[in-house]
């Protein structure tokens, strides 16, 4: 809010973008500690080896399906997933040919006649009934007009996995059922311990605490001793152990299937929706619309090359997250996880990796899951500035009052959030509500909302309200065709894919529909 009133010399309306970036800020550090603190309860399980019970218990099992399976029921099961995963990338470019909204009607469509089976009603009668709406017609018949191409797909999967496992013998069949059936229980597993932890609001707050006191110490501490000190430290100890983790997974049998599903370009595989999600993602992840940038921009010094401070930003965010890519998927692959888990990926999936290594997953699993807390606790420092340097600006407050009062604040709303998905939540009402726990609705408000419309209204100030004086004064020294650049992007291509984004995420409007609708 002062950032912009001292940039019009007046107040103005245009500090709004302050409040919604404070705001921002609030409701995304809420739930961040409570993230940051089950990175922190994983790094402290990987420790004490927590999988290793987990890894015993599943291979006794597996041992005891070996025991019983014939080597027939083996095969046919390690067929059936292989056809699986063959099959996936057929059928869905077969999906891809429909619309989101006749997917929709469809599957809406096998739901009213499956849970309609017992009806008593013929299903020719019930078809017909549902046919009177010509859209349910429309995409049924569309949909089951691939039936042919899906099933042609189906068929030539499963004639390459069966080829695949024909000349493996009875003991390399056993072998490997075995293996994967001991994988699935530890997946299975993971995922329960990690089902147990996000319900259990007073170990999810435990461990919020610690963070929130380490970041509340290190923004009190100030910019210099606090926030730049601590940075100077974390983030090439965090680049120093991802290289680490890369150059191991370098050594890990699925390492070149993990670069190739990171960096092998697939046309097919790319949706409108996805463009528009990367772009969504980015203001998340270079904090735009938040305030952070105008935050730690108003502590640099005069004549501060900002074209060079920019591009270190994204270059820096990029580059740690594709070597995040190298790091991870290699060591997913190799032990046969499913890379598209989404969130699940690093609370489930890589435990389990971790879990199948055996004594080296404890210390890989607790460097992995310390490299999260860092790299969360230097996002967490960001936001609580933004925050605290608006009282400290505004009302005068001391850093360590601004950063203590603040910081506690945001901990006890955090303390429903960790609380929101536990039984007997003081706001039972809150997810049937809202459709959604308290913890996703902050989430949504903020990365659905506030940043990207922080965010095109910065663009649109910058580009067009800026005074010209101050606009000189900062880019001075930079070309005029480069300057010329920056205020074309900014003034009208910014605006416009921002708008996109915001569009999409609250719904307004489906890119994959469009698209659909113009080339068909």
């Amino acid at each position: 809010m002062v950032a912009f009133e001292k940039l019009q010399g007046r107040q103005t309306g245009w500090s709004l973008i302050g409040w919604m970036g404070v705001v921002a800020s609030f409701l995304i550090l809420s739930f961040y500690i409570v993230v940051a603190g089950w990175s922190m309860d994983y790094a402290v399980k990987h420790l004490v080896d927590f999988g290793g019970p987990i890894r015993e218990a599943a291979t006794a099992k597996a041992m005891a399906y070996e025991a019983s399976a014939s080597t027939d029921e083996m095969r046919t099961m390690l067929v059936d997933a292989k056809t699986e995963r063959l099959a996936r990338p057929g059928l869905d470019g077969i999906d891809a040919r429909m619309s989101p909204s006749q997917t929709l009607i469809h599957g809406e469509y096998q739901t009213a006649m499956a849970s309609s089976a017992d009806s008593g009603v013929d299903p020719a009668t019930r078809r017909a009934r549902l046919f009177i709406d010509p859209e349910t017609k429309e995409a049924v018949e569309l949909a089951e007009s691939f039936e042919p191409a899906r099933q042609e797909v189906r068929d030539s999967a499963r004639a390459a996995a069966t080829a695949a496992y024909a000349d493996f013998d009875e003991a390399a069949i056993r072998t490997e059922a075995t293996e994967a059936t001991r994988r699935k229980l530890i997946g299975d597993e993971m995922n329960a311990r990690f089902g147990s932890l996000a319900t259990d609001g007073w170990t999810s707050m435990f461990w919020a605490a610690i963070f929130m006191f380490v970041t509340i110490t290190i923004v009190a501490a100030g910019v210099g001793r606090g926030i730049e000190a601590a940075c100077r430290i974390l983030m090439p100890l965090l680049i120093v152990m991802i290289i680490g983790m890369v150059l191991f997974a370098a050594t890990m049998p699925g390492f070149s299937e993990g670069i190739a599903f990171v960096f092998k370009p697939d046309a097919t595989a790319l949706k409108p929706s996805g463009v528009l999600e990367a772009l969504g993602h980015a203001f998340f992840t270079l904090s735009l619309g938040m305030g952070a940038l105008i935050t730690y921009g108003s502590y640099q010094k005069q004549g501060t090359p900002l074209f060079g401070q920019a591009t270190w930003i994204a270059g820096l965010d990029t580059g740690i997250a594709i070597l995040a890519c190298m790091m991870m998927f290699p060591i997913v692959f190799s032990f046969g996880q499913d890379p598209g888990a989404g969130p699940g990926l690093v609370f489930i999936s890589m435990p389990l990796a971790f879990a199948e290594m055996g004594s080296g997953g404890i210390l890989l699993g607790s460097i992995f899951f310390l490299l999260l807390s860092i790299a969360a606790l230097t996002s967490a420092i960001s936001l609580l500035e933004v925050a605290a340097s608006y009282f400290i600006d505004r009302w005068n407050w001391s850093r360590p009052r601004a950063a203590l009062t603040l910081g506690g604040i945001i901990f006890l709303v955090g303390i429903l959030v960790a609380f929101s998905m536990s039984d007997g939540f003081l706001l039972a009402s809150w997810t049937a509500g809202f459709g959604m726990s308290l913890f996703d609705t902050f989430d949504f408000v903020a990365s659905n909302w506030l940043l990207p419309a922080g965010g095109m209204l910065i663009a649109i100030y910058a580009g067009w309200f800026l005074p010209a004086r101050i606009r000189n004064a900062e880019l001075g020294g930079h070309g005029g065709a480069l300057v010329g650049g920056w205020l074309f992007l900014l003034r009208f291509v910014a605006p416009a894919m921002v708008l996109l984004v915001l569009a999409q995420k609250i719904g307004l409007f489906d890119a994959n529909e469009l698209l659909h609708a113009a080339w068909n």
